[in-house]
């Protein structure tokens, strides 16, 4: 069993796949995917455990913290073994850097939720509390966030720091990645997350905001390889006729 806090009492690693939830539900079986590509996780576990960079090997615990369903998500990402191993060795790295295996389980604690700190500071001042809600609808199925462009506040990259900033997008996919994880482990599918992106009330002239989109991608470029495998769907809601030249402003936060 792995020993992720988020686990604690589940003894199976990873179930038989239940039935899936309705004709709509095509997830497939963890356990099948990590059989079919069990040789490539092979060299992924392999290529980590043997890495030159010792900090990477020596934060590389498998199976306890670190098992084939882990391994599974890179390859599936990268779907070749040097490049998943590459971004392996870098999310042992981040985790370390972030203290993210210190956070413990926040699954019962969606970010909206916090109620100080980092993540309380930037829903506060750039979300206005609503503009980003993440939920999860059914413990069966995966986490869904609905993010409101509209409600951003373009200002808010000159009153919070970059490091309030950083953290707060760390945070989001931290819980994304708990229920994931959790999810697929307990049901036996491969479970990934869902985003609907409201556009209504979006233009040019009002969120062509530079310095939030740049921070938006930094942060999004260190993380990429972070939390491979979280995002199955994104819906977009309203699009504006100007939608092809609005994107590159809000693709950082929406993937």
């Amino acid at each position: 069993m792995t020993s992720t806090p988020w686990m604690k009492g589940i003894d199976v690693p990873v179930a038989d796949a239940m039935p899936l939830v309705s004709q709509h539900d095509d997830r497939p079986s963890a356990k099948e995917l990590i059989a079919e590509h069990q040789e490539k996780i092979d060299k992924i576990k392999a290529g980590l455990m043997e890495a030159k960079d010792d900090e990477a090997a020596a934060l590389f615990d498998y199976p306890n913290k670190h098992d084939d369903l882990w391994l599974l998500r890179f390859y599936l990402s990268h779907k070749k073994t040097k490049p998943a191993i590459a971004a392996a060795k870098s999310a042992l790295k981040f985790r370390q850097k972030y203290k993210l295996d210190e956070l413990g389980d926040i699954r019962d604690i969606p970010p909206q939720a916090v109620k100080e700190g980092h993540v309380r500071e930037y829903w506060k001042e750039r979300c206005q509390d609503d503009a980003i809600v993440c939920c999860l609808p059914d413990k069966q199925l995966g986490p869904v966030m609905f993010l409101a462009f509209a409600r951003f506040d373009p200002k808010a990259a000159d009153l919070l720091s970059e490091e309030c900033w950083d953290f707060a997008f760390i945070y989001t996919s931290e819980w994304v990645y708990q229920w994931c994880d959790y999810i697929t482990r307990t049901t036996g599918l491969f479970t990934r997350s869902v985003r609907f992106i409201d556009m209504k009330g979006i233009t040019l002239s009002k969120l062509m905001d530079r310095k939030s989109s740049k921070r938006d991608g930094k942060i999004m470029g260190l993380m990429e390889d972070c939390y491979p495998q979280l995002l199955q769907t994104l819906f977009l809601i309203d699009p504006p006729t100007v939608m092809h030249l609005i994107w590159g402003f809000f693709r950082p936060i929406s993937t």
